[in-house]
């Protein structure tokens, strides 16, 4: 049974939103599962208005638009782009990584991107990507939407109230599920999985929550596993440290083939700071393939000295799951930006290439040799 106290201050749930959300029009480009699953369902959610969608597979952008009601189906990247000639349009790009730098180079001059996670297979793709917005004028940012979780903004919102104290000691994030890898079939030949197209969301969660301070170094240790050698790694562990708090523990744990039920499964953020503790449920890791339609599959708990007297309490998200509600912040955020151009969305590509740049690092230290042990 939830335990939710009514006279505590509400956290806000809600992201930042545009002044004016219908003068902007959105151009998808991809109609795969995150698009149907995520983008869409939550610019219904926002009230945003998508122009049209365009797919290499036609078949499958006529139907994700029959579905959302969308107006136009496009043949081209090249007849999206002239579609968009006196619009303010925002291209919201979510497509294979591999794929990203070949469309930039289409849009036009001076265009406004969102584009989805990661920003290339690496950091040299990352920059070569940062390198064509800035050529071409483009206004991008990268569609982390983690940051925007409900749960996340609720528990941002209690940090900078100071429930948890005046300073975080301890992140951990723990995720222990099966992932159906083969959903993706294009991730059968991604060379660094799990780091790329998974733990990222984690690295750069773990990076806004300690903004301004950035991660010092890093040990990591990525895996492919032994039923499904056919994959690059799909398991990973970090550890952080940082200059300015060198007690500062923050650790990631992701395993993806537990499949033995849900029984032990696990998928939770647990952050301690010097005056409480919070603990998330990252509720989509569990529940691959179902329908969640109306089921609060996230929650939020909270443990404050002060606040809540040393008592666990229930933050109450009102419905809201990170899918589809944590899609609407980034593409508010551009909106935003679109409205005034030195508003730059916190996901912005210059932002999104350090998170780049630390999974980067994470690579190459899970490509070392450990440290031997000498039983002499």
């Amino acid at each position: 049974m939830k335990r939710y106290v009514s006279n505590l201050p509400q956290l806000n749930l809600i992201p930042r939103l545009p002044k004016n959300p219908q003068n902007f029009s959105i151009i998808s480009i991809g109609a795969g599962a995150i698009v149907t699953l995520g983008h869409l369902p939550a610019y219904e959610l926002a009230g945003f208005s998508v122009q049209g969608i365009y797919d290499i597979d036609r078949h499958k952008a006529l139907d994700v638009a029959n579905k959302w009601n969308i107006p136009n189906v496009y043949d081209t990247i090249n007849e999206a782009c002239t579609e968009s000639i006196n619009k303010n349009v925002i291209f919201d790009i979510a497509v294979p990584s591999k794929q990203i730098i070949s469309i930039l180079k289409q849009l036009p001059i001076n265009s406004h991107v969102l584009i989805q996670k990661p920003m290339g297979e690496n950091l040299i793709d990352a920059q070569a990507i940062v390198n064509i917005c800035k050529e071409r004028h483009i206004h991008g940012s990268v569609n982390f939407q983690l940051r925007y979780a409900p749960y996340i903004l609720a528990l941002k919102d209690a940090i900078n109230r100071g429930w948890l104290g005046d300073r975080l000691t301890t992140i951990e994030i723990h995720v222990n599920v099966h992932t159906a890898w083969s959903s993706w079939p294009f991730l059968a030949t991604a060379p660094r999985l799990e780091l790329i197209y998974h733990s990222i969301h984690y690295v750069d969660l773990i990076r806004d929550l300690l903004a301004p301070n950035e991660p010092s170094s890093l040990h990591c240790r990525t895996s492919q596993h032994a039923v499904m050698p056919h994959l690059t790694p799909v398991r990973s562990s970090y550890s952080f440290e940082y200059k300015h708090d060198p007690m500062l523990f923050v650790n990631i744990y992701t395993n993806h083939h537990h499949r033995w039920n849900k029984n032990h499964a696990q998928s939770y953020l647990l952050i301690e700071g010097t005056g409480g503790a919070a603990k998330a449920q990252i509720g989509d890791n569990l529940a691959y393939g179902e329908n969640t339609a109306g089921k609060q599959i996230d929650y939020l708990q909270i443990c404050s000295d002060k606040i809540t007297n040393g008592e666990w309490i229930d933050i109450d998200l009102q419905g809201r799951n990170r899918f589809p509600h944590a899609f609407i912040g980034p593409m508010a955020a551009a909106m935003c930006r679109y409205e005034n151009e030195d508003d730059r969305p916190s996901t912005d590509i210059e932002d999104a290439l350090k998170t780049m740049t630390i999974l980067e690092a994470a690579w190459e230290s899970s490509t070392n040799n450990m440290t031997p042990i000498s039983y002499k």
